[in-house]
């Protein structure tokens, strides 16, 4: 019989860790940055490669600050790049840094001794996550919530215009990206690069096709964001016994991804408020 005390710091890793990408992630649909957390997230990895290949050991206080690091300078090449050059847009550039980052780790793990770290940094290993790690997250978590409390307005104000190129503005985007990148950095060691992408994107996606009001879609995305973790882990867990059950992050983002699919075909069928009285 399935009993949540097996998987209890995977649990309250994704409850502590899922609501802030969620709330981040409604800024970066509104900003249609989509692949700014991938990019940063790939940093982050690519960082933790190079560490590995230098003899850091994993899930170490070491190699935290040094994904931590990483997404910081990720962060703020995402926030130089933001300038329109040409007919080129941001989010062109922001793939470059994935993809460039994507390569550039790969090549770093054929230095290492950890042959399935790549496969981790992926997926991620949540169901082996320790208290420790837990009790850490939650603190981090906390004051990054504090900060995005006092922060949202000014975030929610930034709308990444190519006309806005004023010192200010690219202050605080290097603010939001390196917020982003601190979060990305303590989750992708813990849940890995497609979950993190998830946990960002799919409950935002699915709270924008309903409103468009920001604060109001906060409180759709957070309580999805928990809704599609717990579901994910225990279909992970109750899935092909023969297994030993579904790998947890790749069953976490092909929930959510039945959610978004699910609220996809809903949406077609059920207009807002707003559209009839359009």
């Amino acid at each position: 019989m399935f009993d949540w005390l097996t998987i209890q710091n995977a649990t309250l890793a994704s409850l502590i860790m899922s609501p802030l990408h969620a709330a981040f992630g409604l800024h970066i649909i509104r900003r249609g940055v989509i692949f700014i957390d991938l990019a940063v997230a790939q940093v982050a990895a690519l960082g933790m490669a190079i560490a590995l290949a230098r003899g850091v050991e994993p899930n170490t206080d070491q190699m935290y600050f040094v994904a931590v690091a990483s997404a910081l300078v990720g962060a703020f090449v995402v926030s130089l790049t933001r300038f329109k050059l040409g007919k080129v847009p941001h989010e062109a550039m922001i793939g470059v840094v994935f993809v460039v980052g994507s390569a550039a780790s790969i090549i770093a793990l054929q230095y290492g001794a950890h042959g399935d770290v790549l496969q981790s940094l992926l997926d991620g290993q949540i169901l082996f996550v320790s208290e420790a790690e837990v009790v850490r997250d939650a603190w981090i978590y906390g004051v990054m919530a504090v900060a995005t409390v006092f922060l949202w307005k000014s975030f929610s104000w930034r709308t990444d215009s190519n006309e806005d190129k004023g010192l200010k503005a690219t202050l605080l985007d290097f603010v939001f990206y390196s917020m982003i990148g601190v979060i990305v950095a303590s989750s992708v060691q813990v849940a890995g690069v497609l979950v993190v992408f998830t946990w960002l994107v799919m409950p935002a996606v699915i709270a924008t096709t309903w409103t468009r009001t920001i604060n109001r879609a906060l409180f759709v995305a957070i309580p999805l964001a928990w809704i599609g973790s717990m579901l994910g882990l225990y279909v992970s867990m109750t899935a092909d016994d023969s297994l030993g059950g579904w790998s947890p992050g790749a069953t976490i983002v092909v929930v959510f991804g039945a959610l978004v699919f699910i609220n996809y075909i809903v949406r077609l069928f059920i207009k807002t408020p707003a559209e009839n009285s359009a």
